[in-house]
C-alpha cells in the first residue's frame, strides 16, 4: 500500500527531491504497458500553449496568509472570500508530525487544535457541504512504525470531530468530495486496495467497486449530484494505464481510460457538472490534462521537456470557462488557468525556495483564488490569486 500518497505530498519528503528519485526510478525500471482489457483507440493529444508563461511577477516573495509551520499544506476548499479551509500536518521535532487545520475568515488564517487530530497524522484533502466539511488523511502512519487507520474529521465552525469508519481495517485516503451533508465519498487504497467509502448522513461505509478494477490507490474524487461522481485510479505499477469510474447513481461502473499513446498516471479530478469533468497528472515527460464533455474524452499535453518531469497534482473547477491546475516540476511550480478556450500558465511567485502546489480552489463568485502546498525546507506555502496575479 502507497502510505505517502501523490495527494499527501506532504512534510517529511521535499517535493522536488521525491519528484527527482520518482522520475529515475519511472525511466530506470518502467514496466511495460499492461494489456487492455479491450482495445480504446488512442486519442490524439493536444499541446497546451504554455511555453511562454503569462500573469503574476517572477520576482514576488510569496504572500504568507498563514504564518509559515514546519510542514506542509495537502488541500485547501472556500466557502466565499471570508470562509476556507486548508489541512495538512505539522512537525514539531522530535515529535512526529500531526495532521494540521487551519480556518480562514476573512481576514485571518487560524490553526484548530483537537484531540481528534491525533500524532503520527496528516490531512491531505477537503470537501464543503452546507454547514460544515469533511478532511481526510491517515493516523498511525506505517512510515512511523505504526498501524495506519484512515482519518476522516469533520469540521464545523472551530469544532474538528473525527469520525469512525465501520469496519475499517488498515487504510489511508487521499480525496473527499461532497454534494450534500448526507451524501459524500471518500477514496484512497487498503494495501494496495482499491477503496471507496460513502457517507450517507449516519455512517461511512465500504462501496462496491467494478470487478475490472486492478489494483493501486484511488487518487482523486469529484462529485457534483447523487447521480454524478468521477474517481480516478493510481495504478501501483507504472506503465498500467490509470482507471477511471463513474457513479451514475446506483453503481460505480468501470470506466475504460483513455489511451493517449504512452503511460501515464492521473492523480486528481474536478468536476462542475454532467458534461464537465477534469483529470490530471504526467506522462513523466509532459503534464496530461483529460477532459469530459459528456460524450468522450479529449487530452491535452504540456510541451514535453527531457529534464523538467512536470506533473499536475490538483485541479479546481467552478464553471465551464474557469479552472485552475496545479503541481510541480524540476525547475519550479506549475499554474495552468483555463479560460474556455484554452489553457495557459500563469507565472507564480518566487520565494527564494523551490516548492510545490498541492492544492487549488476558487473563491465563488470572485473571480480569486487560493492554493497550497510546500517549500523544500519543509514548510507550509500559501499563494492568493487576486485576479490578476498570484501573491
Amino acid at each position: 500500500m502507497k502510505t505517502s500518497s501523490e495527494r499527501r505530498r506532504l512534510a517529511g519528503i521535499p517535493a522536488v527531491a521525491a519528484l527527482t528519485a520518482a522520475c529515475t526510478a519511472l525511466h530506470a525500471g518502467a514496466s511495460p504497458a499492461a494489456a487492455s482489457p479491450r482495445a480504446v483507440p488512442t486519442l490524439a493529444c493536444t499541446t497546451l500553449p504554455i511555453a511562454t508563461p503569462g500573469g503574476g511577477t517572477s520576482g514576488q516573495r510569496a504572500r504568507q496568509d498563514m504564518a509559515p509551520v514546519l510542514g506542509g499544506l495537502g488541500d485547501i476548499a472556500t466557502r466565499s472570500s471570508s470562509s476556507a479551509w486548508a489541512v495538512g500536518s505539522s512537525m514539531r521535532t522530535p515529535s512526529p508530525e500531526r495532521a494540521l487545520v487551519a480556518h480562514w475568515n476573512g481576514a485571518v488564517w487560524r490553526t484548530l487544535s483537537s484531540r481528534a487530530l491525533p500524532p503520527s497524522s496528516w490531512l491531505g484533502a477537503l470537501a464543503l457541504f452546507p454547514g460544515g466539511a469533511w478532511a481526510v488523511g491517515e493516523s498511525g502512519m506505517a512510515e512511523h512504525g505504526r498501524v495506519s487507520r484512515e482519518l476522516i474529521v469533520r469540521l464545523a465552525g472551530t469544532t474538528v470531530q473525527r469520525v469512525q469508519v465501520l469496519g475499517s481495517a488498515e487504510s489511508s485516503l487521499g480525496d473527499v468530495a461532497a454534494t450534500s451533508a448526507a451524501d459524500a465519498w471518500a477514496v484512497g487504497a487498503t494495501f494496495n486496495i482499491p477503496l471507496i467509502l460513502h457517507w450517507n448522513g449516519t455512517a461511512w461505509t465500504r462501496a462496491p467497486l467494478p470487478a475490472t478494477v486492478g489494483s493501486g490507490a484511488f487518487a482523486g474524487v469529484a462529485a457534483t449530484s447523487r447521480t454524478n461522481a468521477w474517481a480516478v485510479m493510481d495504478p501501483d505499477v507504472w506503465g498500467n494505464r490509470p482507471q477511471i469510474v463513474h457513479w451514475n447513481g446506483r453503481r460505480w461502473g468501470d470506466v475504460v481510460s483513455p489511451a493517449i499513446g504512452m503511460s501515464y498516471e492521473l492523480l486528481d479530478v474536478a468536476a462542475t457538472s454532467a458534461t464537465n469533468a477534469w483529470a490530471v497528472g504526467t506522462t513523466g515527460s509532459a503534464a496530461v490534462i483529460l477532459h469530459w464533455n459528456g460524450r468522450g474524452w479529449t487530452c491535452a499535453l504540456s510541451p514535453k521537456t527531457a529534464r523538467d518531469f512536470p506533473r499536475l497534482l490538483a485541479v479546481s473547477a467552478s464553471s465551464a470557462d474557469n479552472a485552475w491546475a496545479v503541481g510541480l516540476s524540476l525547475t519550479g511550480t506549475l499554474a495552468l488557468r483555463w479560460n474556455g478556450r484554452t489553457w495557459k500558465q500563469v507565472m507564480t511567485p518566487r520565494p527564494g525556495l523551490d516548492w510545490s502546489l498541492h492544492g487549488v480552489a476558487i473563491i465563488p463568485r470572485s473571480g480569486h483564488a487560493w492554493a497550497v502546498g510546500q517549500t523544500t525546507d519543509r514548510r507550509t506555502l500559501m499563494l492568493y490569486w487576486n485576479g490578476t496575479a498570484w501573491h
